[in-house]
């Protein structure tokens, strides 16, 4: 169950025939605005950091593991030119806090970078969350969303929580499997999502 913050809002398209959509849910002839922060993340636990890493657009770079977990990601972090660094539990303890369920795992990666409402497939779902900032609400969002399909997320840039590793470990995976557009005003952005015959449900 997600708290009872500002509730999702779910839209579905209702044609195929679609103009294009300015970028980021700015009106004409403002500027888009790509984010992409240049800070390093780290993930944890093993579903995040199985996605991340067969995720070729997500920038990695370095990765310790317990044995166990070693073994299992052994194809993909050989895919991705990585060799793990060996530790023992306790050193990830030290590192994410004793009551973080790491499994084993911590990989540094870069972040995803935010597309635009351009960007995303309007042929299906999506979910639009407002001003939801609790990472383990939009993780459990974000894992709804892979489970029945979703096409992509809409979150504001604002009032929104970073992509960071509690977010990941929540979505258990699905950061790196749902595109996630973060637009500056989502009321111009449901403007414009309804411009492109997208049928709009609160809940």
């Amino acid at each position: 169950m997600l708290a009872p913050e500002s509730p999702p809002i779910v839209t579905q398209q209702k044609t195929r025939h679609c103009k294009p959509v300015a970028r980021g849910g700015a009106r004409a002839g403002r500027k888009p605005a790509k984010i992409r922060d240049s800070g390093r993340v780290q993930l944890f636990g093993l579903h995040a950091v199985e996605a991340a890493l067969a995720n070729e657009k997500r920038p990695v770079y370095a990765i310790q593991a317990t044995e166990n977990a070693a073994h299992r990601l052994g194809p993909l972090t050989a895919r991705r030119g990585l060799e793990p660094k060996r530790v023992l539990p306790k050193a990830l303890d030290r590192q994410l806090g004793a009551d973080t369920v790491h499994q084993g795992v911590l990989l540094e990666v870069g972040p995803l970078e935010s597309l635009t409402l351009e960007e995303l497939d309007l042929s299906g779902t999506l979910l639009v969350l407002d001003q939801v900032t609790d990472p383990h609400n939009v993780g459990a969002a974000l894992r709804s969303a892979a489970a029945f399909g979703a096409k992509g997320l809409v979150m504001t840039q604002r009032h929104s929580p970073p992509l960071s590793g509690v977010l990941a470990k929540s979505a258990s995976g699905a950061l790196d499997l749902v595109p996630i557009a973060q637009v500056r005003n989502l009321a111009e952005a449901m403007a414009e999502l309804g411009e492109q015959g997208v049928t709009r449900l609160g809940l």
